[in-house]
């Protein structure tokens, strides 16, 4: 049986918006599990890197929310349940984590990752490896699967209902993790804050406010193409399609250098249906 770790953390109110648990808190708890799960059954992260030379980048990742949300007085303390899985070749690792509040299910995620092989420990610049056979052999045959090498193609975004609106910003340190290249964590809540910045800057247009920035996520899927650093420029460019029940609306977010043919990062957010979505209160827009 695949070996998990469970824990609880808990709840601030800086893990939630007014609408639900944010992405950033589900996958902050992602790189916990993955250090708390190493360093119970393997090595502690930082050995696995600097004595074994291996590393993992995030390529892809999914968030699922659980119906009806749960809001911060729901939640006294956060549960997360974890487990990991390697390929045979020793290429991706897989984690899944549960999160839930008081027996009640709030989210999960589901994270693929690529190896590295570590070339500099200074500097940790690294490359597409396999997991040291030290470490590779301390994961057991029921945590050994066979991993997509590359996610497949995700495409819920149907007729566009918003063109793209496009601005620049940069990688800054606050983006990045030790090796000074894009955190996966920040750059999904970089491009979950462009919503916001539509409505702000009133780029939503015909969409209502309400719709925008008031309606909870349902599922949120990132792909990682390839990386970008701290200092690099990118351009981010979001749009608005009708889901593919006709019913829910689907952002699409891409981030990337101005002058790439396509971008180093595509992140969709479907949204909770109109059926379903509570009114609020008003907003101005």
């Amino acid at each position: 049986m695949p070996r998990q770790i469970h824990y609880t953390e808990p709840s601030t109110t800086t893990m939630f918006s007014p609408l639900q648990l944010r992405p950033r808190t589900l996958l902050s708890q992602v790189a916990s599990s993955v250090s708390r799960w190493f360093a119970e059954y393997v090595t502690p992260f930082p050995s696995m890197v600097d004595t074994y030379g291996s590393a993992v980048v995030v390529t892809s990742l999914r968030i699922d929310y659980a119906i009806p949300d749960l809001g911060f007085a729901d939640a006294p303390h956060l549960s997360i349940r974890s487990g990991l899985a390697i390929d045979p070749r020793g290429e991706r690792i897989q984690i899944e984590v549960d999160c839930t509040a008081q027996d009640q299910p709030l989210a999960h995620a589901s994270v693929t990752t690529r190896v590295l092989t570590v070339a500099d420990g200074d500097s940790l610049s690294a490359s597409p490896g396999v997991l040291h056979p030290e470490l590779r052999k301390e994961f057991t045959a029921a945590e050994t699967l066979t991993i997509p090498r590359r996610p497949a193609p995700y495409l819920p975004c149907h007729t566009a209902v918003l063109p793209p609106r496009q601005w620049r910003t940069f990688i800054s340190r606050s983006h990045a993790e030790i090796a000074d290249q894009w955190s996966f964590i920040e750059m999904v809540e970089l491009a979950t804050q462009a919503r916001e910045r539509l409505f702000v800057e009133n780029l939503h247009a015909p969409l209502p406010p309400q719709q925008v920035i008031g309606t909870p996520t349902r599922t949120l899927h990132a792909v990682f193409r390839r990386p970008m650093f701290v200092y690099d420029i990118c351009l981010v460019s979001s749009s608005a399609h009708q889901g593919p029940d006709s019913s829910s609306l689907c952002f699409r977010h891409e981030i990337g250098p101005p002058d790439a043919a396509r971008p180093h990062l595509t992140v969709w957010e479907t949204l909770e249906s109109a059926s379903t979505v509570a009114v609020g209160g008003p907003l101005r827009g």
